[in-house]
């Protein structure tokens, strides 16, 4: 069976791509800017806002991973018209977020999990928090910040996070994109603590030898702060609403869906820190 995934050069996805080549699965890479063939991996262009890549990126593909549109009120109208249109597949896995199946059915990401149950296909939901890969690798949310001025810019307060390695997110998705028995189905998928945005500045600091700290922003400081990316409005409204929903809790929680799933542990971030942020790996 081929899969298609979406975002296949985010972070997310490319680590779902790892995780079924690694298993002998062969993968439709879709992205808006597609690389190179690769052994069981073959690169597609696709674009949620050009109909016309749909169905040649989809090709033979019978099962798919998608991320939807996080920032976009057409989110969900738009993921039904995808997948009414794609008639040869039979199984889709959404990647969404901790907390959504707690939210009305109007709010944006629980509109686009609802578009995906009401789809006619088998279905499962993965619900990760905060990827501790943001750290690293997101520019706009905390890499440029921590980098450039040893800042963890996260208006959290004392609020704790689950934070999710994205490797653990792509083994979860690996195995309910190939394996039965997951249809209908939501998981949590978190790591095996909470810490505060304070704390996971201090980890940093300890591990990479630089003087990280955590800054503690208003909304207006966390606004000004992402409008300096030159991202879209709408994306800037998301990421305040994220920080909203941490403040609230709703990135607390911690389960055990992961090792349910795959017999192993979650990485944790003590696991992550030491692996990227040894002074050694960073200028």
């Amino acid at each position: 069976m081929t899969v298609w995934i979406e975002g296949a050069t985010g972070k997310a996805g490319k680590r779902v791509v790892e995780a079924l080549t690694r298993a002998g699965v062969p993968v439709r890479a879709a992205s808006r800017h597609p690389g190179e063939p690769s052994g069981l991996v073959t690169p597609v262009r696709f674009d949620w806002y050009d109909e016309r890549t749909w169905a040649p990126a989809l090709g033979n593909a019978k099962a798919v991973f998608l991320k939807g549109l996080d920032s976009d009120d057409d989110a969900a109208s738009i993921v039904a018209r995808f997948l009414a249109e794609a008639g040869a597949v039979t199984r889709v896995v959404l990647m969404s977020a901790v907390g959504v199946d707690k939210t009305p059915p109007g709010a944006p990401r629980r509109a686009v999990e609802l578009a995906v149950e009401n789809s006619g296909k088998s279905w499962t939901i993965l619900r990760p928090s905060w990827f501790l890969q943001n750290f690293d690798e997101d520019e706009w949310v905390f890499a440029r910040a921590l980098r450039e001025a040893n800042e963890l810019y996260a208006g959290s307060g004392t609020s704790r996070v689950g934070f999710t390695d994205t490797r653990d997110l792509a083994e979860a998705a690996a195995r309910v994109l190939t394996e039965k028995g997951h249809e209908g189905r939501g998981y949590t998928i978190t790591g095996p603590e909470q810490l505060t945005f304070a704390e996971m500045a201090e980890l940093l600091a300890k591990t990479s030898g630089r003087p990280i700290h955590h800054v503690d922003a208003t909304p207006e400081e966390h606004r000004e702060h992402f409008a300096k990316s030159g991202r879209p409005e709408a994306w800037v409204n998301h990421m305040l609403h994220l920080f909203r929903l941490v403040r609230a809790g709703v990135f607390a929680p911690v389960t055990d869906d992961f090792e349910r799933l795959t017999g192993k542990k979650p990485r944790t971030p003590r696991e992550y820190a030491e692996e990227i942020w040894q002074p050694q790996t960073q200028s």
